[in-house]
């Protein structure tokens, strides 16, 4: 009996160090991906009649340039004369991808305005008026932009006479009008799920996460790490990061969706990988005597902004912009108890371990410095 639990340890010892590995491997990956919200926008109203509509979408420069070569003298800065020369290929792209259809057959395009170019969020968008004819009333979305270059990519529906019939849609087919699941509820459940998504996508936003918890099973005596005895100690540390967190975040997340303060997205994109850097630094070099409840509120702070680019300029009236901030913020709350109800016990099963010292601390903490800088860099450029 002795020989079989033995045995049945060390093969579920052996899942745990490849479940962290695997972990440590993705986040690796994310060298060439750091975190940026892809977010389009559509907003419909009808007019003349019931099968006539006008159409307003906005896609970034950056997404429009994984899709269309806008920048031919590689110089990484796109200007208008450069979009204005594709304007006919962009036409073209966004009549074939936001597909509006009626009764089972696409509405057809019948006038694009000239093309121009704004700014959401810190970021560049291409901004297009276009009108269609439908058959009969409008009651279905096929929509196909990156459908296959990037799955994260969201697009953000609104109807020009309802203020509560914002849909936050993904890639692919999706009801309109009276078959739309719209209202109060179905918004908030939206913000809701687009909430959760955002923090698991958020390769930045869990990465601090990371960095926080890993030395949540330690304590330091004497400036050597020593595995804490009882998990309640650390259990409760956990608690308090993450509350910590929550807290500062939802402050900062408040005021920048109800837009009382702006602060440029490449300014907070660059701070947000800065204390990723620093958090991961203090994990190796204890820089700040302070425990990680303290850098997880003043750096929290940072990551709300981040949090808020999803709901900055949506055209909703303020008891619905608080409806989908309320909803969204839950949503990363349940999305970061994901990430930690899968990161922390495995720290806590493997804290007496050099594997988890040597390869998970130490190692991940030097990575984690690596990618940050990284962004840094990537976001402070441009």
């Amino acid at each position: 009996m002795s020989t079989y639990n033995g045995l049945h340890w060390r093969r579920t010892y052996r899942y745990l160090i490849l479940s962290l590995l695997t972990m440590l491997l993705a986040m690796t990956a994310t060298l060439v991906q750091a975190h940026e919200s892809s977010t389009a926008y559509l907003n419909l109203n009808a007019i003349d009649s019931e099968s006539q509509y006008a159409a307003q979408y906005e896609l970034s420069l950056r997404d429009l340039a994984l899709l269309i070569d806008i920048d031919p003298n590689q110089d990484s800065e796109v200007s208008w004369s450069e979009v204005k020369a594709q304007a006919p290929l962009i036409e073209a792209l966004i009549a074939s991808q936001v597909s509006l259809q009626s009764v089972g057959q696409p509405c057809q395009v019948t006038t694009f305005a000239p093309l121009a170019i704004n700014t959401r969020g810190g970021f560049n968008y291409l901004y297009t008026d276009f009108k269609v004819a439908c058959a009969s009333t409008l009651d279905n979305l096929d929509y196909q932009t990156l459908a296959g270059i990037d799955a994260n990519h969201r697009l953000l529906l609104t109807e020009a006479s309802d203020d509560t019939s914002l849909q936050v849609l993904s890639v692919g087919q999706s009801p309109l009008g009276s078959q739309a699941d719209t209202g109060m509820l179905a918004m908030a459940f939206n913000f809701l799920k687009s909430g959760i998504h955002h923090l698991l996508i958020g390769w930045d936003h869990l990465l601090f996460l990371f960095v926080l918890l890993i030395p949540a099973v330690y304590i330091r005596k004497q400036k050597q790490l020593v595995a804490v005895s009882k998990p309640k100690s650390a259990l409760l540390e956990v608690f308090w990061i993450a509350t910590s967190f929550t807290l500062a975040h939802s402050i900062t997340l408040s005021l920048a969706a109800l837009q009382v303060v702006s602060i440029p997205a490449q300014i907070i994109e660059s701070i947000i990988a800065l204390s990723i850097a620093f958090a991961a630094l203090n994990n190796l070099v204890p820089l700040l005597r302070v425990r990680a409840v303290y850098l997880a509120f003043v750096f929290g702070l940072i990551h709300g902004f981040g949090f808020a680019n999803v709901l900055v300029d949506l055209p909703l009236a303020t008891s619905a912009r608080v409806l989908a901030l309320l909803s969204f913020n839950v949503g990363i709350e349940l999305g970061q108890l994901v990430f930690i109800a899968v990161v922390f016990p495995l720290a806590l099963i493997l804290r007496h371990t050099q594997f988890y010292k040597w390869g998970i601390f130490y190692l991940g903490s030097l990575i984690s410095i690596v990618v940050a800088l990284w962004w840094f860099f990537e976001r402070a450029l441009g």
